[in-house]
């Protein structure tokens, strides 16, 4: 038991990273939970066509948030000596591009009405250019809390705005705001967390703005910019061709089936690769360390991922039905599909951790260019054949692609392309296994006239009965491992 704990110890799990990873992980498993829940509600409620002219006008501000920012966060976040000039001038250039690009989105909203053939969208967009201002209020505490590791105030922040959020859009769309019911909805959500980040962090901006210190950090946050810029680009070609070529109801179809799909990646890859993040600079120097700590990660995450989508590709058409709502039966295939290329963006979702740890932004920002080329002629491929086409040609592209980044990041930390497949095998044996078996149960639940949420719902503890089961044949250990992590963290 003691070598297991000093094991998880060579993680470079400190009292603080550990404390982190847990308040992080009630953030997003809270948070982004009542998120999924509002979201299902909303879509039985709303049409496929408001979420798809919703989807139409996020394309373009999502563009915006992705430059606006300067990637100036991640610059104070690896920055080890990060002085009050630096947080000041940070905090006043998030202002100054923030209102910018709230003038630039008014101006130019006509055009991306004209562009997806959608008018409303034009009053959507001036609308929601005020979530800019907004925003970048609290970018800077956001990053001072996220570098001390205090996860326990980003967590109330995170989950108090969700709510917030989710309860305003509900509440509009039950009295037939429709597509409205969603814009306002995430107006809320960025004041309500704009205001708690300021009352959470007690540092307060002063005038200075010092060109020396903006230089310093936009010499780092230039490449990061420039990979979250390239890196949406690639994450919604789809949804930008989608809505040019095909239509409204068939965007709002396959960026449901999407967002359910990649639910996983944001809501628990993407809290540990950002609590990983500060914890893996502070070991940037040690490959050792941070080779063990990286196997550990992506290990857990497969773990954690792979069963959920795994199951979900089994039960999709029941769970469409009995969930969301028949009116949502189109998207069958697209989601069974992207639930595999979810997986694989999960499990890959750490490589900029281990990237922007090492100060190798600039291998990033390359990679975010070749796959900004790679993927929009996939995409253009796939699209003759509906959202089906799309959802085929992202996981042949994200596949491809997961294998390159990995070998790229596996050397970069010395670390032998063999082990990283280690640490993929327990969860990919399971989760077959599972799948295997979930399959064979949804054709005799058919047979015994297994209906219903009921149906659902056994389907969802059959899986868990048979992963588990499977884990424990394939690799008990990582069971007491797991164990010894969480009474590791409790006691701390």
């Amino acid at each position: 038991m003691f070598a297991e704990i000093e094991r998880l110890k060579s993680m470079n799990l400190t009292q603080k990273t550990v404390k982190g990873i847990m308040w992080s992980g009630v953030s997003q498993f809270t948070a982004q939970g009542f998120l999924f829940i509002f979201k299902i509600i909303l879509a039985r409620i709303l049409l496929p066509d408001d979420f798809g002219t919703f989807g139409m006008a996020f394309i373009f501000i999502g563009f915006i948030h992705s430059v606006s920012e300067l990637g100036l966060s991640a610059a104070i976040i690896q920055k080890k000596n990060i002085t009050e000039k630096h947080l000041s001038t940070s905090f006043l250039a998030n202002i100054i591009i923030g209102s910018i690009f709230c003038v630039l989105t008014i101006y130019s909203s006509l055009y991306v009405a004209l562009f997806f053939k959608k008018a409303v969208i034009c009053q959507i967009l001036r609308v929601l250019s005020a979530g800019f201002i907004l925003s970048s209020l609290g970018i800077v505490h956001q990053a001072i809390l996220t570098k001390r590791i205090d996860f326990k105030s980003l967590a109330i922040t995170e989950i108090v705005s969700a709510v917030a959020m989710g309860l305003v859009s509900i509440t509009l769309a039950i009295a037939g705001t429709g597509v409205w019911s969603l814009v306002i909805g995430s107006l809320v959500g960025n004041s309500v967390k704009s205001l708690l980040l300021w009352v959470k962090c007690s540092w307060r901006p002063s005038k200075c703005f010092d060109f020396k210190s903006f230089k310093e950090l936009f010499h780092f946050g230039k490449n990061v910019m420039g990979s979250r810029v390239l890196n949406y680009i690639d994450s919604n070609v789809d949804y930008i061709l989608i809505g040019k070529f095909l239509s409204a109801s068939s965007l709002g179809l396959y960026t449901l089936a999407y967002q359910i799909a990649i639910f996983p990646l944001k809501k628990i890859a993407m809290f540990i690769s950002r609590v990983m993040f500060p914890a893996f600079s502070t070991i940037q120097n040690d490959n050792v360390k941070l080779r063990t700590a990286y196997f550990k990660v992506v290990k857990y995450t497969a773990l954690i991922v792979f069963p959920l989508l795994g199951g979900l590709a089994i039960i999709a058409p029941k769970f469409i039905v009995n969930v969301i709502g028949e009116k949502w039966l189109p998207m069958t295939l697209s989601l069974q599909i992207l639930c595999f290329a979810g997986a694989l963006k999960s499990v890959g979702t750490h490589v900029g951790s281990v990237l922007l740890s090492k100060g190798r932004s600039d291998i990033q920002i390359k990679w975010n260019i070749f796959t900004a080329i790679i993927f929009p002629i996939g995409i253009l491929i796939g699209i003759r054949y509906g959202i089906n086409g799309v959802a085929t040609a992202t996981l042949v592209a994200t596949l491809a692609l997961f294998l390159i980044i990995q070998k790229i990041t596996t050397r970069l930390i010395d670390m032998d392309f063999i082990d990283f497949i280690k640490a993929l095998y327990p969860a990919t044996i399971c989760s077959t296994i599972m799948m295997v078996v979930l399959g064979i149960f949804q054709v005799v639940s058919v047979l015994i006239s297994l209906q219903g949420m009921v149906s659902v719902v056994m389907s969802i503890v059959a899986g868990a009965i048979i992963y588990i089961g499977a884990v424990r044949i394939v690799d008990y250990h990582v069971l007491k491992e797991f164990k010894v992590l969480l009474r590791e963290a409790r006691r701390r």
